[in-house]
């Protein structure tokens, strides 16, 4: 433990602890907007409309309540990217870290540039369908963001098995989910796209709680 503290002591971070914990909070709250605005259009507001059956695609891609959608998906997105660039400025080495924050920031841009453009890749005919690009880059992105940064976020948690098994578990769910989405039938298909945005969702508030602790990590070198 000592020398897992030291090196912990060695990574000073490239703004003030303030800084990360505002963007953990900020996150956060993005976390739990577009949970809650989800529940609310999908299963509530949005007339014939299925939240097992139809996707989140479907409830931004059109009807009345489309542009709050888009904007809840546009705000996790601007989440995403800022928990992968908090994460960045957490850490100053760590070929694993850095390639894992990177990874993230990435597929924030992509979920940003389909909500921001409406590529949900309905009624695309012909040519260049860019949906089908972004999602098959996030499909990757994603596990290997959660690989690449589970022993470094478990480490900087008070619960490291727990984040460990939990990062490991998501990872599981993501490759094997993506596949299923691609290829059940459609009847199924809101149900397990909701799985896997729970995934994204995990993933960045878990990250986002650990910069909320940047203050702390900074003061005692990330004792559990």
């Amino acid at each position: 433990m000592s020398s897992d503290n030291n090196a912990k002591r060695g990574t000073r971070t490239l703004t003030s602890p303030l800084v990360l914990e505002t963007i953990g909070w900020i996150v956060l709250v993005c976390c739990l907007l577009v949970v809650c605005t989800d529940l609310i259009l999908g299963f509530f507001l949005q007339p014939n409309y299925s939240p097992i059956s139809d996707t989140i695609s479907d409830l931004a891609a059109g009807g009345r309540y489309a542009k709050w959608q888009d904007l809840a998906m546009e705000a996790f997105a601007i989440s995403i990217v800022l928990t992968g660039i908090g994460l960045l400025m957490a850490r100053r080495t760590g070929g694993r870290w850095i390639a894992g924050a990177a990874a993230m920031v990435v597929t924030g841009i992509l979920v940003f540039f389909i909500a921001k453009r409406d590529e949900y890749g309905d009624l695309d005919k012909g040519g260049l369908v860019l949906h089908y690009w972004m999602v098959y880059a996030m499909a990757a992105l994603v596990p290997a963001s959660l690989l690449l940064l589970r022993k470094d976020i478990a480490h900087r948690s008070d619960r490291t098995r727990a984040i460990l098994i939990l990062f490991a578990a998501l990872t599981i769910l993501w490759i094997v989910g993506s596949p299923i989405f691609y290829f059940m039938d459609t009847a199924y298909d809101g149900l397990i796209e909701r799985a896997l945005a729970a995934v994204m969702i995990v993933w960045i508030a878990v990250c986002a709680r650990s910069l909320t602790k940047e203050r702390r990590l900074d003061e005692d070198g990330g004792d559990d």
